[in-house]
């Protein structure tokens, strides 16, 4: 026997459309609700229902931290309310009714000198005003002043100091390709002018004809704002009186899949585009997803459901998260998978990062922010993990919560369940345990750890190489092959825990070996490698691949 040792688990992630048996060791094959990170893999984290009892089902979300106030504002299809730690208050607009949203087309919002904009395409901007300073949950939100009447906007962006409406409905007759400027405005103020026809103002709009698609959304990079139609990529600058801005196309065929689907990061701007993913460094754009994912990935989105598709950054953890409905969840359903990029999780095999998959629980839309309490009230029972197993970070609180987490994480809101939660709370998925595996199939390697498909190898322990929150145990399974055409066998499952076991027994042989580890609890672990005891069995003919 020889015990051959497999390193470097979470340096590349999961590949899912090269032939397994093609793949270096240290690659997987599946997984779900595992993170790749510092060449390991983790259990993904859980989360917590927050901000309980909104008072509307809960389509959006965005955090506004100003003057030393924190506040999270939700955006329903018909009204908007904010959190501000403690208590709901009903922002909705005071006159022109309730608002008009869809499912299907979320708001963007964007903040101005202090000022958060709001947008939904089919009614005005909103604009939640500021008294010295701060906005102030007295206040209701409120149509954009000087906006042009009858006009709608598909989504709405802050760069410098001007406003700028993407995507524009005047007197009820679509420009899918019109851009549209404010002027420029005062500090903490909104634009005191839209008028383009006006000499005396810097106001203006223009048509991004050169190719059909419509616009979907624009984000600021660096010194230009990025503008991102369906089908191509365009740079606005500024360049002053009298053109005031100017537009170069930076790819005519690369576009967004759908509205939120850009976010910045390190620079650059990620993009959830329709068929492929991308970064934008500001001169070109960058194929990230590997093809080995890409077939998989875009295959599995509902293509009735594509417009609710999002991305958030969670910058703490370097992660972007492009969140979409799967092909097997129902019509009218919100997006319930995330396949995650880690930008900073680079090597070279995965000069761009790697990627892995999660649940998610039928989300409309995910902020970033800073939210604490992230546990409904309890005491220290609630807490079930060990110092040294925690991963949150830990804080007496005068409130009735028994701790406070005061860092950036992410938001959820779910419409489905009517609900906001908190990710990075707990183990599991609000109060039901988390399925979490990481599954490599169409190993090759001999006891000398070559890769060898003619070989047939004797399988008799895996020594893991992990670490498993308190007395907890997971599952490890050991699977088989004689040949590439068959099924898999797989065996087990056989409990592991690091504290007591150092080993796990099996008696397995065939020429294409798999491995799974699996949790199923309330639980945290940590996956730096793994070894097998092998043996070579001789040589045996079968039709392989």
């Amino acid at each position: 026997m020889a015990l051959v040792p497999v390193e470097n688990v979470g340096e590349v992630g999961i590949v899912k459309d090269i032939n397994a048996w093609q793949l270096p060791p240290n690659v997987w094959t599946d997984g779900n609700n595992v993170r790749a990170e510092h060449g390991a893999i983790q259990k993904s984290p859980g989360y917590l229902e927050v901000m309980e009892s909104c008072p509307i089902v809960p389509y959006y979300i965005t955090n506004l931290e100003i003057g030393g106030a924190n506040y999270w504002i939700v955006g329903g299809l018909a009204k908007i309310y904010v959190w501000d730690g403690s208590s709901w208050t009903d922002l909705t607009r005071s006159s022109g009714g309730d608002y008009s949203a869809t499912a299907r087309e979320n708001w963007t919002s964007t903040v101005l000198g202090g000022i958060l904009i709001m947008a939904n395409g089919y009614d005005d901007p909103q604009f939640w005003a500021l008294s010295s300073g701060i906005p102030s949950t007295g206040t209701k939100m409120a149509d954009l002043t000087n906006w042009p009447a009858s006009t709608e906007c598909f989504s709405m962006r802050a760069f410098r100091s001007f406003l700028i409406g993407l995507n524009v409905t005047k007197s009820s007759v679509p420009y899918t390709r019109l851009v549209k400027w404010s002027t420029e405005a005062a500090t903490q103020t909104v634009p005191s002018s839209w008028d383009e026809t006006s000499a005396t103002v810097d106001a203006g709009e223009y048509e991004l004809a050169d190719t059909r698609g419509r616009i979907l959304d624009g984000l600021p990079l660096r010194d230009s704002f990025m503008i991102y139609k369906e089908d191509s990529v365009y740079e606005m600058t500024y360049v002053g009186t009298p053109f005031i801005f100017a537009f170069r196309q930076i790819s005519p065929t690369v576009g967004a899949l759908a509205k939120n689907c850009v976010k910045e990061y390190d620079g650059g701007h990620f993009i959830f585009g329709n068929g492929d993913m991308y970064i934008n460094d500001g001169q070109r754009l960058i194929s990230i997803l590997p093809h080995t994912m890409r077939d998989y990935v875009y295959n599995n989105i509902n293509g009735d459901e594509y417009e609710k598709c999002f991305v958030v950054a969670d910058y703490g953890n370097t992660e972007m998260w492009a969140c979409y409905v799967s092909a097997t969840n129902a019509t009218n359903a919100q997006c319930d998978k995330a396949l995650v990029w880690n930008w900073a999780n680079k090597s070279q095999q995965t000069p761009y990062g790697t990627f892995t998959e999660r649940d998610i629980p039928n989300l409309g839309y995910i902020g970033y922010g800073t939210e604490g309490d992230p546990l409904a009230p309890g005491s220290w029972a609630v807490a079930t993990s060990t110092w040294e197993d925690d991963t949150l970070n830990w804080n007496q609180s005068a409130s009735t919560s028994f701790f406070n987490q005061a860092g950036k994480t992410l938001v959820f809101t779910s419409p489905t369940d009517e609900k906001i939660y908190r990710h990075n709370s707990g183990n599991q998925s609000d109060t039901t345990d988390m399925t979490a595996y990481i599954e490599r199939t169409g190993l090759t390697i001999d006891s000398q750890g070559a890769n060898n498909q003619s070989m047939v190898k004797r399988i008799t322990a895996v020594y893991p190489k992990m670490s498993v929150s308190s007395t907890n145990t997971v599952n490890v399974y050991l699977g088989h092959q004689m040949s590439t055409e068959e099924a898999i066998t797989w065996e087990g499952p056989q409990t592991f825990n690091p504290n007591t076991q150092s080993k796990v027994p099996f008696n397995v042989t065939g020429k294409y070996i798999g491995i799974k580890f699996e949790s199923t609890g309330n639980e945290t672990w940590r996956l730096d490698g793994y070894a097998l005891d092998i043996k070579n069995a001789g040589m045996r003919g079968s039709k392989s691949y």
